[in-house]
Order: structure tokens, then sequence, then C-alpha cells
């Protein structure tokens, strides 16, 4: 077991590159690396993150893809420095490109003009993908400069993966570590996965759990073309208004708990989640009730249990293009987060059994399988109390909370079956006033500074033996 001794020198350089880090941040928030966006963006993204590591030491820094199924991934930044035969070898990874932006919708500043706004004792970075995830991208490089600042030739093997592709869904990268994780180029003894964050500002939380992922495509059809809704409205069905009756079925009326039967769920054992904060958190309105099984905790239906929302809609005019007809077809997107120990292939056989049973006046419903991905659950490995202990140090506090996650990252499943027996740890800045895919997306410096120097002092522990 590793313990984790006084690091003052690695905080010393972790505070003085912090300025530098701070600006490396903006940089790279300029870059409008979305994943559904241009190619060339994403290629410059990964160009600018490689030089940045072999910079800050790890000469092998460079751009690869990966191929699997007829695709090629985009460009993803590898590194790998095993140079001490016997020494732990540190697997680092987090992803550069980020969600699409509507900026009618931003207040504080465009989405890719990065802006600082103080906050209390404290600053924010403003823009897309400032946390999620390119502040995971800058943690890696802190603690890696300030390990080998302390010293050049680090008893410890370093990896490197930043890819261009996560928020899809369903990565090239992750599906071909599902199918090939023999792959010696991402096995290692600790995995750190920099793309979740603490319960609160400034509360050192390990993320316990990730719920799945299970998306598809819903598509109704009711005429052969538009037609005028005041000559034929009545009789004739309108394609979107029986969408919206197929999807009004996936919720509970009274209660808004997920209404598909045959999905899993999971208990939730570890930190509580206050209602008052969550509400706060999540913007819910005044007045407007929380929703789910009235017999499950807030953290159970948050963690634990399945949700479902609809992220996209086909077919229907805008406000601006309104017109008196029926809709012939429409199609919705559907995605569902699902208990971290749930099938996936089980939860989207269940949801597609549900809406096709749900369509109304004889209507079929066609159900496409659009992504998935697994859902994980941390075990307690070799190295996990200098884990806790690093983020302690870090924060300067006695406890570490455990927290499960409501997002997914189906990478993550694939990393613990390539690597069954690593401490995978899940951390970083994205705690809930980030607000990562929504709008007005932003990062604290203080929550930057102090979880990079954790991941520091963690990568300082292992090269001890």
């Amino acid at each position: 077991m590793t313990v984790v001794s006084s690091g003052e020198g690695v905080r010393e350089s972790v505070r003085g590159m912090l300025p530098e880090l701070w600006g490396t941040l903006s940089e790279l928030v300029r870059l409008r690396s979305v994943s559904a966006g241009p190619a060339e963006p994403l290629a410059a993204t990964a160009r600018r993150v490689a030089e940045l590591f072999r910079a800050a030491g790890l000469g092998s820094a460079d751009v690869i893809t990966i191929e699997h199924g007829g695709s090629t991934s985009a460009p993803l930044v590898y590194a790998d420095e095993r140079k001490h035969a016997g020494a732990p070898t540190v697997l680092l990874y987090a992803h550069y490109d980020v969600q699409p932006a509507d900026a009618a919708q931003w207040q504080v500043t465009e989405p890719f003009t990065p802006k600082e706004v103080p906050d209390g004792d404290d600053t924010r970075l403003y823009g897309r993908g400032a946390a999620d995830d390119k502040s995971g991208v800058v943690m890696h490089l802190g603690a890696v400069r300030a390990l080998l600042e302390q010293a050049a030739d680090a008893p410890v093997n370093l990896k490197l993966v930043v890819e261009g592709e996560e928020e899809t869904g369903e990565s090239t990268l992750d599906q071909y570590l599902a199918e090939h994780p023999e792959d010696p180029r991402f096995q290692a003894d600790v995995v750190v996965v920099a793309d979740t964050g603490n319960l609160r500002l400034g509360a050192p939380t390990l993320t316990s759990t990730l719920r799945g992922i299970a998306v598809v495509d819903v598509e109704l059809r009711t005429l052969r073309r538009a037609v005028h809704s005041g000559m034929y409205g009545g009789p004739a069905p309108d394609a979107f208004m029986a969408l919206v009756q197929v999807l009004s079925t996936l919720l509970d009326r009274e209660t808004g708990a997920v209404a598909v039967p045959g999905l899993a769920d999971q208990d939730y054992p570890w930190s509580a989640v206050s209602e008052e904060s969550f509400r706060a958190d999540a913007g819910v309105l005044p007045g407007v009730a929380l929703i789910g099984a009235p017999e499950d905790s807030l953290a159970k239906r948050l963690y634990g249990r399945a949700s479902i929302n609809v992220v996209g809609l086909s077919g229907v005019p805008g406000m601006d293009a309104a017109t008196n007809v029926l809709c012939p077809a429409a199609r919705a997107r559907v995605s569902m987060r699902l208990a971290p120990d749930q099938d996936t292939g089980a939860a989207l056989e269940a949801l597609r059994a549900h809406l096709v049973g749900a369509a109304p006046w004889g209507l079929e419903v066609e159900v496409t399988a659009v992504g998935r991905g697994t859902g994980f659950v941390a075990q307690r490995g070799a190295h996990h109390d200098a884990i806790e202990q690093a983020l302690r140090e870090a924060y300067g506090t006695a406890t570490v909370e455990h927290a499960g996650q409501g997002g997914s990252i189906p990478l993550v499943a694939a990393f613990r079956a390539a690597n069954p027996d690593a401490d995978i740890v899940l951390w970083g800045c994205e705690e809930p006033r980030a607000n990562i895919h929504g709008n007005d997306e932003s990062v604290s410096r203080s929550e930057l500074e102090r979880m990079t120097l954790a991941e520091a002092l963690l990568l300082q522990a292992l090269t001890r033996p």
C-alpha cells in the first residue's frame, strides 16, 4: 500500500504554475472542438494538446487514431512513458471534445470566448468546455509538470489518453477497447479519469458509481405528406400528436417515475443528497415538485435508477416557421440513463418493447438504437488509501466524500474490463456550479488548483515503493 507524505515541493510547484495553467485553459476553450462539428477544430485541438504535454515532459505525446468496425476515431492524443521496470503504471484520461453551444442562450459570454468572473475569494472561467473536460486536460498537464519538476526521472510509468469524441456517447475508442481489452496501450495499475467532480465546491469527492446510458430514435408516420389542418384535421391523425402520446407513457403521470417495466435499480449507500442543494444546483423553480418513486431517496433516484428524457425532435417546425398543417412524420431522440449495474442490451429491448406497445390508432413505431454505454461501480484497489490521502492533503480536510454520478462515461467500463485489478479513479473539477453541457458553463480556479495538487500528490506517492 502506498502512503502520501507531505508534498510541499509539489504544492509550491502547482501554485507557481497556476497562472500559466489558467491561461492554457482559456486558450483551449477558444478552440471550437465540438465532437459533432467540423473535423479541423478537433484536429487542431489534438495537435495543441500533444504539444503541451511534450513541453511538460512527455516526449512521446503524439496524435494517433483508432480504427474499429470501419470507423476511424477523432484524433487521439497518446503518450507512453514506461521507463521504470517494476514501478506502477498510471494512465491519465481526459477528453478535449465538447458539447455544442447555442450562443443565443449564453449570458455571461459567447461560448468560445473565455471570460474570467470574480466569485468572492475565487474566480470562475466561463466558456464551453472550461469544465467538461478541458479542465481535466489541464489538470493532468499541471500534475505531470509538478511531478517532473520535483524529479525529472520520477520512478513511475505514465500513459496519457486524451480523446476527441467522448461527447458522442459511444466513441470509437470505447467500442474498440470493449472488444480488445488485451491491447497493452490501455493497460495500467491506476487509471485516472478526470471527467467528474465534487459534490460541492471545495468538498473533495471520489465518484463511486456511474449510470449507464441507452439512446434510441423513435419515429411515427401517419400520412403520405403534410396536409392542411383545417381541411383534414380531426379524422386524419397528426404524427407529432401521436408521438406525444407515446412519449407521455414513459413516465408515471402522478409521480414522474420511469414507467418502462423490466429496468434494474440499485441501492445507493454513499453520501446523501440534500433536496435543498439539489434544487438550487439544478435550478428547479419554486413550487415545482421533484419527480421519481416517492419511496426512494433522492440519491437513489439520481444515481441508482433509470431516468428518461427527450433530447431531440425532428419533423415539427420551429415557432418561427409554424404552419397550419398536419405533421406526416415525427421523430424523437430518447435518452435513458440506467442503474450502474443494468445490462444495456436488456434496457434497450425493454424500452423498444414499451414504445412499440404504446402506439395509438394502429400506428407502427420504428425504434432505432443510437448509442449505449455501460455503467460502473468502483472497487477498492491497492492504492485506494493513497488516492484518498492525496485528496485530503490537497483540500486540507479529514473527510473525503464518496458519491454516485448521474451522468455516464461509457469508456470507464471498458477501462475496467482492460484493467480488472487496477484502481479506477474518477475525480475532477466539474462541481455542480460548473453547469456542464448547459449554458454559461464555468470552472472554479481554486478547484482546478486543488485537484491538480491532489493528482500531483498521488503521482508522487506512487513513486515510492
